[in-house]
C-alpha cells in the first residue's frame, strides 16, 4: 500500500489525487487481509491529506458460542503524512515541524497507507463479535453449544449464590420485559 506521492508534492496545495485500493494488509499476528476501498491525497502544506474509505473482512471467533466468523469491518479515516524532506529542495524538514505522532512520507516521497490502516483496523473492530444477534452461546456446566442443543444445564444457576435472582426471573419480577 505504497504511494509515490513525489508529483503530487511539486504540485501546488489543493491538488487531489483518487486511486481505488484493492491490496494485501499484512500484518505481524494476522493472515494477510484483502483491503478494497477509495483514497483521496489531497495536498497540504506540510504534506499530503489521506482521505480513506475502506472495507476489509476480518477473521473472528464469536464471542459466545466459538464458532469461526468473518466480519465485515468498515474503515474511514482522514490522516496527514508529513514530509521528511522538502520536495523541490530535498532539505530536511525541520524537526520542530513535524509532529511527532504524525504518519510520515520518507525520503524517496513514499507514501505507505499500512500502518494507518493496521490501526484504524484495531479501533474498528467489534469488542464482542457474534456469528449472529441471537446466539445463546455455550453451556457453562458441559459446554455444549446452546444454539443447537438443549443440554438443561441453563436452567439451574451454575452457582448457587445466583438462585435468589433465578427465582426472581422465572416469577417475572426483575423488570426485564
Amino acid at each position: 500500500m505504497k504511494y509515490n506521492v513525489s508529483g503530487l508534492l511539486l504540485e501546488g496545495i489543493g491538488a487531489t489525487r483518487e486511486y481505488e485500493l484493492d491490496s494485501v494488509l499484512e500484518s505481524p499476528g494476522h493472515e494477510p487481509e484483502q483491503v478494497k476501498g477509495q483514497l483521496e491525497f489531497l495536498r497540504t502544506r506540510a504534506g499530503v491529506l489521506v482521505r480513506a474509505h475502506l472495507s476489509l473482512v476480518e477473521p473472528e471467533c464469536c464471542s459466545r458460542c466459538l464458532k469461526p466468523l468473518d466480519e465485515l469491518v468498515e474503515i474511514g479515516f482522514e490522516e496527514e503524512f508529513q514530509n521528511v524532506l522538502d520536495p523541490r529542495t530535498g532539505a530536511p524538514t525541520p524537526k520542530d515541524e513535524i509532529d511527532r505522532d504524525a504518519f510520515l512520507i520518507d525520503e524517496r516521497h513514499t507514501l505507505d497507507l499500512s500502518e494507518a490502516v493496521r490501526q484504524y483496523r484495531e479501533v474498528s473492530l467489534l469488542m464482542k463479535p457474534l456469528c449472529r444477534p441471537d446466539c445463546k452461546g455455550l453451556c457453562p456446566v458441559c459446554g455444549a453449544d446452546l444454539n443447537e442443543v438443549a443440554c438443561g444445564h441453563n436452567a439451574e444457576p451454575a452457582d448457587g449464590r445466583w438462585a435468589g435472582l433465578a427465582a426472581l426471573n422465572a416469577a417475572g419480577l426483575t423488570g426485564k420485559d
